[in-house]
């Protein structure tokens, strides 16, 4: 059955999105695009976004946070470098290892466990030295940590191969505490260079940081959010949102003012309105509290106002909005007459820095669909 059999799609323009990578390309200027595909590349598909990347040679190496997502894109058929960005659990190191990923080091004795993996395997393992810097997440101190790691290295340096070294910020508004960081990662890179540990690849910057400082690009950038959207505040207008979540409406009524509307009754209209059901709920990823505060959807080309939901359908008001069952509903992105509900602008209204939020708490029921 040739059929999409999902209550609603998330679609993503592939062009928009290769149109952004070349954008992004550009302006790093020389400098290295690490495509960051975490958390099913941010809800779009892991897989899909990791074979577009590939279809870059300038791109050599792609980034996710666990080793699930670097054994997705080996099995997808992905070669290039794979960094696994996180602390991986001890029980996973061995399929790592095996699956030729390249493991982030950032805490004291990983390395001779690594080598023993690696003989064991029959390969060099391939490492990134996570330098900490303030974030104090996970990584080896500049100083006595990072002398210790050089010992553990000097050791077993036979059994890997470096791949590079990287840090992240803590807080871009922050920024003197940013150069502190900054300063202090090449102090860590030098403190391992000077003890002979060759970095091919140096990278402390992401989305935000490429926007707001790109003085801090070095050798590479982590790339992420603004593959598939511009910055949520201060755009820059050079980037366009690639993904868009659609649903239709499954039922319309009229209901007086004061009628409850959901569960408990909690919600009341305050005027005589026309109340469409469309078939998302929380269930599908829908941010309740984005229907708190009544968030915005495209219906006809004009804007309703998100009720309430329950785990599976949703109620909004298309008061005054020509309307029937079987019409589309946007909740963010592009609606069939080419308007535009940014899902950063949705994203904004929760609190939300990002709309990749949104689109990464997308449910495997809301089906992903790809236009070349």
């Amino acid at each position: 059955m040739n059929i999409i059999l999902n209550d609603s799609i998330l679609s993503v323009d592939m062009k928009r999105v290769r149109r952004n990578v070349a954008t992004v390309l550009e302006e790093l200027q020389g400098a290295q695009l690490i495509p960051v595909l975490k958390d099913n590349a941010y809800g779009l598909g892991l897989e899909a976004m990791g074979h577009v990347m590939e279809e870059f040679p300038q791109i050599t190496t792609l980034a996710v946070a666990q080793v699930g997502e670097g054994a997705a894109l080996r099995q997808a058929g992905i070669t290039r470098e794979i960094l696994i960005l996180g602390g991986v659990p001890a029980h996973l190191l061995r399929a790592a290892v095996e699956l030729d990923l390249t493991l982030s080091v950032g805490r004291l004795e990983l390395l001779p466990v690594l080598a023993l993996l690696g003989q064991s395997a029959g390969r060099r393992v391939k490492i990134q030295i996570k330098i900490e810097t303030g974030l104090n997440r996970t990584g080896v101190m500049p100083g006595a940590e990072l002398a210790h790691l050089l010992e553990e290295w000097r050791s077993t340096r036979n059994h890997f191969q470096i791949m590079g070294a990287f840090s992240h910020f803590a807080d871009l508004e922050d920024t003197e505490r940013t150069q502190q960081q900054y300063e202090l990662f090449l102090e860590g890179v030098e403190q391992l260079q000077a003890g002979g540990m060759e970095i091919p690849l140096r990278h402390i910057s992401a989305s935000a940081a490429h926007e707001q400082f790109p003085q801090y690009r070095l050798d590479g950038v982590r790339i992420g959010r603004r593959l598939y959207m511009d910055h949520p505040t201060q755009p820059t207008g050079r980037v366009s949102e690639t993904a868009t979540w659609r649903t239709w409406i499954t039922g319309l009524r009229t209901l007086q003012a004061g009628s409850p509307l959901g569960y408990g009754g909690k919600v009341f209209l305050e005027r005589d309105s026309t109340v469409a059901t469309i078939a998302v709920g929380y269930g599908d990823g829908l941010s309740e509290e984005l229907v708190r505060v009544h968030g915005p959807v495209l219906v006809g080309g004009e804007r309703g106002r998100l009720m309430a939901c329950c785990m599976d359908q949703t109620l909004v008001d298309v008061t005054g909005i020509p309307c029937r069952v079987g019409d589309p509903v946007t909740l963010f992105g592009w609606d069939e007459q080419g308007n535009l509900l940014a899902s950063q602008e949705v994203a904004l209204l929760v609190g939300e820095d990002e709309g990749c939020g949104l689109t990464a708490q997308l449910s495997p029921r809301v089906a992903r669909i790809y236009s070349k």
